[in-house]
C-alpha cells in the first residue's frame, strides 16, 4: 500500500512539474531579419517627406511619387519578412520571391497591413483626386492622420522597430513616438 501511494505522488509530482512551466511559458518573440530596421526609418523618411509636402499647404506634385514609394517600401517589408503578406489562391502570375518569411503574429498584423495599404492608397486617391483644381486640405489632413495612426498600429502588432526619432507629426498634433 505504501509503495502504490509513493508511487503516485512520485508520478503526479513529476506531472506537475512537466505541465506547469510549459504552460506557463511565454512563447519568445520571433526576431525579425536585419532589413526591418533600415526599412522602417526608410518608411518614416518617405513619411516624413509626405507630411511636410501636404501640411500646411498641398504640394500635390511632390507627393505623387512618395505614395508609390511608401507602397513599394510597404511591399519590401513584406518581401524582406518583416510583414505578412495576405494568403492567395493559385496565383495566374509568379508571385515575387521573398528573401524570409514573416514569423510575427500573423492574426494581429495582417489586418494592420491590409488597413495600412488602404489608408495610403486612400491618400493617393486624395491627392490624385485634387489634380484638377485645388487640394481639399481638411480631407488630405484626415487621410494623413489615418496614415500615421495606422503607422503607430502596425508598429505595435507587427513588433517592429520604432525608426530612429520617431514617426513624423502633423504640425499641430503631438509627435507619435512607439
Amino acid at each position: 500500500m505504501k509503495k502504490t501511494i509513493t508511487a503516485l505522488s512520485l508520478v503526479a509530482a513529476l506531472f506537475t512539474a512537466s505541465t506547469i512551466p510549459a504552460a506557463s511559458a511565454s512563447p519568445a518573440a520571433p526576431e525579425l531579419p536585419a532589413a526591418c530596421a533600415g526599412l522602417v526609418t526608410d518608411f518614416a523618411a518617405k513619411l516624413k517627406k509626405a507630411v511636410g509636402s501636404l501640411v500646411p499647404v498641398p504640394n500635390v506634385e511632390a507627393v505623387k511619387p512618395l505614395i508609390g514609394d511608401l507602397l513599394g517600401l510597404v511591399t519590401a517589408m513584406q518581401n524582406a519578412g518583416c510583414l505578412p503578406t495576405p494568403p492567395v489562391s493559385a496565383p495566374g502570375v509568379p508571385l515575387p520571391a521573398r528573401a524570409a518569411e514573416y514569423a510575427g503574429p500573423a492574426d494581429q498584423c495582417l489586418p494592420v497591413v491590409l488597413n495600412l495599404i488602404s489608408a495610403i492608397a486612400g491618400l493617393g486617391g486624395t491627392i490624385l483626386g485634387a489634380a484638377g483644381g485645388p487640394p481639399d486640405v481638411g480631407k488630405i489632413t484626415a487621410m494623413l492622420t489615418l496614415v500615421l495612426d495606422t503607422v503607430k498600429d502596425l508598429l505595435g502588432k507587427c513588433g517592429l522597430p520604432a525608426p530612429p526619432g520617431g514617426l513624423p507629426a502633423l504640425p499641430g498634433l503631438p509627435v507619435q513616438n512607439s
